[in-house]
């Protein structure tokens, strides 16, 4: 005779728990923070375009989304990722946050490959003739080294 010994094994309560924790949790992708006001600018400038009027004409800047069109490219990706963590957090072996997290840096890695890859529309040759560049976005860096996430709670 053998004897077989059972405890409890449901593990749906924690598996709900650890799907609301996922929950609560949402990324913020884009320049933060007063320290990068500067930067922030330059960011929304790009992102949408603008027109500088002046005494003697105008200075058009033209759009050169880096952030909603990675976005558009990169979200079927980025939810494929979040997929593929799923069984990690049910399993134990990661976190909400730390899912978060890893989402997060993939998003800005993204966005930071997107802002230095982008050359349509253009620098103007009397841009390039200044900055010494036809990178539209990239002069310093210091723009794509801005871009970071926070994880915040929803």
């Amino acid at each position: 005779m053998c004897s077989v010994r059972v405890r409890g094994t449901n593990r749906i309560p924690q598996l709900i728990l650890s799907m609301r924790e996922l929950g609560s949790y949402g990324i913020e992708v884009g320049i933060f923070g007063s320290d990068d006001s500067f930067y922030a600018m330059i960011a929304a400038v790009h992102e949408f375009g603008i027109t500088i009027r002046k005494e003697r004409g105008s200075i058009v800047i033209p759009e050169r989304s880096f952030l909603r069109s990675t976005f558009d490219e990169k979200n079927d990706e980025w939810v494929k990722f979040m997929k593929k963590q799923i069984p990690k957090l049910l399993d134990g072996q990661m976190n909400a946050r730390t899912i978060c997290e890893r989402l997060g840096a993939k998003m800005v890695g993204d966005i930071q490959k997107k802002l230095t890859q982008l050359d349509d529309p253009p620098n103007a040759p009397s841009t390039i003739a200044k900055k010494g560049s036809s990178n539209p976005l990239i002069d310093t860096g210091g723009l794509r080294m801005r871009v970071t996430y926070k994880v915040v709670s929803v």
